[in-house]
């Protein structure tokens, strides 16, 4: 056999040898690795693993216009909190890619009243609106339902700087006391942004790529809190009514949510970087005596 006849029978998965063939199993297809992401309009391809989350964004100024993004945060339902791991060794192999994804707006499908519409990949399970833009939802957002193989709808979200200019008029009286707004708009800084969620409905129409897929409306679950793991500016979606009063924490509360924030594993982390950095620092001291 010659040398070009045995590498075309290489590629095709057969060893071929004077009087000797064999046959060679191929080997078993990797798994794509999930993906959460905003799918492109004219290029659906649906993640039979996955589930889908359809949400309209406004306001925006023109139908080309890219209004203020949103990101989803997918939680733990054992806990009904954000998913946290004692050690960062414990966390999954590429757990972070199926827990949280932000809507890239500049993908949306067409206009729909002035909202641009989305249709963002999600892995199965409970999720929360959990920031608009850089600011972090944690004292008061929405939950909801994504399950394999369905799209879930949750209506429209209007987004906006926290700074009374909106012109959606649920978000127009949103806004930070005139000095922090005057300084955050000079400097653009100091602004925190807000998010009013209206519930889904079938009125208006969907975009035609979208209007023949079947999908269902999933009522937002209002007032879900959580710890600020955005370590961004915080707020409250505007659509909930205000906090009432909370009792202070006791004693032992404050030192047990402290112990929270700095586990073990954290203090254990940085006492043995604070040692390594002085070994350092007593290793060059006496290099230079």
């Amino acid at each position: 056999m010659s040398r070009i006849a045995f590498a075309v029978a290489l590629l095709l998965g057969v060893a071929a040898m004077p009087n000797l063939a064999v046959a060679q199993s191929p080997a078993p297809a990797k798994p794509a690795k999930i993906k959460l992401d905003t799918l492109k309009p004219g290029k659906l391809k649906l993640d039979s693993r996955l589930g889908y989350i359809l949400v309209r964004i406004s306001p925006r100024k023109t139908p080309t216009d890219h209004p203020m993004p949103v990101a989803f945060i997918r939680i733990d339902e054992k806990t009904g909190t954000i998913f946290t791991f004692d050690k960062p060794e414990d966390t999954p192999a590429d757990f972070w890619r199926t827990a949280a994804v932000a809507v890239n707006t500049s993908r949306s499908f067409g206009d729909s009243q002035g909202s641009g519409v989305y249709l963002v990949g999600a892995y199965p399970g409970r999720w929360v609106i959990g920031n608009v833009g850089t600011t972090c939802l944690s004292m008061g957002t929405y939950a909801f339902d994504v399950k394999q193989g369905e799209i879930t709808d949750i209506g429209t979200l209007l987004t906006a700087r926290e700074d009374g200019q909106s012109p959606a008029p649920e978000l127009k009286g949103a806004s930070l006391s005139a000095d922090l707004a005057s300084f955050g708009v000079m400097m653009n800084i100091v602004m925190s942004n807000a998010l009013f969620a209206r519930p889904a409905s079938d009125v208006p129409a969907l975009p035609a790529e979208l209007q023949g897929m079947p999908r269902h409306h999933d009522e937002l679950a209002p007032d879900f809190r959580f710890a600020n793991t955005c370590t961004d500016l915080v707020n409250r979606a505007a659509s909930l009514p205000p906090i009432g009063h909370q009792p202070p924490m006791t004693a032992d509360e404050a030192v047990a949510a402290i112990a929270k924030i700095n586990p073990a594993w954290r203090l254990e982390a940085k006492k043995k970087r604070e040692e390594s950095a002085a070994a350092k620092a007593a290793l060059a001291a006496k290099a230079k005596s």
